[in-house]
């Protein structure tokens, strides 16, 4: 599976738009704040341009927690920030009641009593116990997980995977395009200019 091309131009839109507005290219910003700035781009770019699923919901909160990044934000998304942070219902985390919770936690002692019985009697209880763990490794990878049941984690993450994916090969044609016109200038160097050049950096 592959993103589309609406995905990739609205990417690169809000990532070069993002860019402009946090002055990537001033001299001024230490390796690391140009390094966060990026990151910062790329992410908020590729929630944007994938539109409204519960990942891109729960990346944008995510960012929304840090005050420094909230105005950024606002600029970016313009007037879809106040939609996207805010939660819908059944997105977020369910209200439980304290009855549940307990009995819940019962429950999970009990499993964990079981596991201590003799090896190969419970393996069915040893099989789900590491779907479970491997389940919840999954919702704190994927942004906006928690609040998700399995199917529609398996949904969210394989969406995130595939937009992640496009993210990487997105910002490598970027710096390709923008790295170009240096090797072609590098290239129709000599090699004594060549030399110069690299002792000069």
């Amino acid at each position: 599976m592959q993103a589309t091309k609406s995905f990739e131009q609205a990417f690169l839109r809000h990532l070069l738009r993002g860019f402009r507005l946090s002055a990537v290219s001033y001299k001024s910003m230490s390796l690391q704040e140009r390094k966060s700035a990026i990151k910062l781009s790329a992410d908020v770019a590729m929630a944007s341009a994938r539109g409204s699923r519960k990942w891109t919901r729960g990346l944008i909160t995510k960012l929304s927690r840090e005050d420094e990044h909230r105005s950024f934000l606002r600029l970016i998304l313009g007037t879809e920030y106040g939609r996207r942070t805010k939660p819908r219902h059944g997105s977020w985390k369910i209200p439980r009641s304290k009855k549940i919770v307990r009995r819940s936690l019962r429950v999970c002692s009990r499993r964990k009593n079981n596991l201590r019985a003799p090896h190969g009697v419970k393996s069915g209880v040893l099989a789900r116990t590491l779907v479970e763990k491997r389940t919840h490794a999954l919702k704190r990878l994927v942004p906006g997980g928690e609040s998700l049941d399995g199917c529609s984690l398996l949904d969210e993450a394989l969406d995130y995977v595939i937009s992640l994916r496009a993210q990487v090969d997105l910002m490598q044609k970027l710096l390709t395009t923008f790295e170009a016109p240096k090797l072609r200038a590098l290239s129709k160097c000599t090699l004594p200019e060549r030399k110069a050049s690299f002792v000069g950096k």
